[in-house]
């Protein structure tokens, strides 16, 4: 029961990123971290009364995996720490290194469900819910206002789950469609580039490994086709962001080449470890009037934060923890041959996901939003406790088999 309970606190936190009545819980002191707060318990009583053999033999897996990113979130805590209480500095880091422990948490809580599958379609079922949402509400607002920003790794890539999964067609299609339209809907640079992302990931997942299966010849007439239409692709966008520049969304240029140069000089005084993370996790704005939060606003990078506050230790750091849990699943779960394996599905669609999250925080400031970040890093955290239960399941298949 405990894996349903945590699924809640998600549920929950999902909640308060998309907010579809405009609550705006997530600005509330009171109510910004309650859905982490609520599943630390959960986590606690699961460590405390789950020991089953099979349960205890994905342990182990648990920390190394994340060994990582639990480092580069230490990094964080500590210097946020010092910034808050020696330097009197009251918004730190603090949180973005603390939400990043939702990873290794859902990880943990995947591998020690006793229906992992169970646990999946739940979490998926509250995504599709909450991705009708967001879809109704994109269409109401097109062209009037933006809504929903800074959620395009979460609704789109929802798309790949209906590409591998074996329902029928019409459903499967329908899915497809549905999500990458909402890719458009957002309207946004960022929701663009997530749709390119999907279109990339699936000729990567899908269409290359089904040409690798064909005769020589003809796999090189297909690849040859391909590269030709990428260059014709690539022509015609570069072509159209000429003539339609006006048009797009600008991503607010001025703003953000200002914010990203100071933060590349903070780069560049201290390259190896940055300001350790004990400088202000937002400043005073002074290029010009943006008219919002009295010109107190952060980077809108979450790379250049960890970049500028980190050094070369953050952003390896941050590369290391991704490479390792990429590799992970791609040697368990993402190989084309387990496309039929009950979890490939859910497990491309949380790898998508996690593609598009850095696609987003590199634009956007999703660390230190304490909702969007638990599900960014819950994501991660689910692909993560596929692939150790998959590989579990192969270690056990082969001693069986020896």
């Amino acid at each position: 029961m405990t894996d349903i309970a945590y699924l809640i606190t998600l549920a929950f936190a999902v909640f308060l990123a998309v907010d579809p009545f405009v609550w705006r819980l997530e600005r509330i002191a009171l109510t910004k971290h309650l859905p982490f707060l609520l599943a630390l318990p959960f986590v606690f009583l699961t460590m405390v009364g789950a020991r089953t053999p099979k349960q205890a033999a994905t342990l182990p897996g648990v920390l190394p995996c994340f060994r990582p990113l639990l480092i580069l979130a230490l990094f964080i805590v500590a210097g946020s720490l010092i910034a808050r209480f020696q330097f009197s500095i009251p918004n730190t880091f603090l949180f973005s290194g603390l939400y990043m422990l939702a990873a290794p948490m859902t990880a943990y809580m995947l591998t020690r469900s006793s229906d992992p599958v169970r646990m999946l379609r739940a979490y998926l079922g509250l995504l599709l819910v909450f991705g009708f949402v967001v879809f109704a509400g994109l269409v109401v607002n097109y062209g009037a206002k933006q809504v929903y920003h800074e959620l395009e790794y979460l609704v789109p890539p929802i798309a790949v789950y209906f590409v591998f999964s074996s329902g029928q067609r019409w459903i499967r299609w329908a899915g497809i469609s549905f999500f990458l339209a909402s890719a458009i809907l957002f309207n946004k640079n960022t929701g663009y580039l997530t749709l390119v992302l999907i279109y990339l990931y699936l000729m990567f997942f899908v269409v290359w490994p089904a040409w690798k299966r064909e005769d020589t010849l003809r796999t090189i007439t297909k690849t040859y086709t391909l590269l030709l239409g990428m260059f014709a692709v690539a022509a015609l966008a570069a072509y159209l962001l000429q003539l339609l520049e006006s048009f797009l969304p600008s991503g607010n240029p001025e703003f953000r080449m200002l914010t990203y140069q100071r933060a590349w000089e903070r780069f560049l005084d201290s390259p190896l470890w940055g300001t350790g993370f004990t400088a202000a996790s937002s400043e005073k704005f002074t290029g010009f009037d943006t008219g919002v939060a009295n010109n107190v606003l952060p980077t809108h990078s979450d790379i250049l934060d960890v970049l500028a506050n980190g050094g070369l230790l953050g952003i390896m750091l941050w590369l290391w923890a991704l490479v390792r849990v990429g590799k992970l699943a791609y040697s368990s779960i993402l190989k084309p041959n387990n496309r039929r394996h009950p979890f490939a599905a859910y497990a491309h669609m949380l790898a998508c996901m996690s593609l598009a999250a850095i696609v987003t925080y590199v634009f956007n400031p999703i660390f230190s939003q304490p909702a969007k970040s638990m599900v960014l890093w819950a994501n991660l955290g689910f692909l993560a406790g596929i692939s150790l239960l998959v590989r579990l399941e192969n270690a056990n298949a082969t001693k069986e088999q020896s």
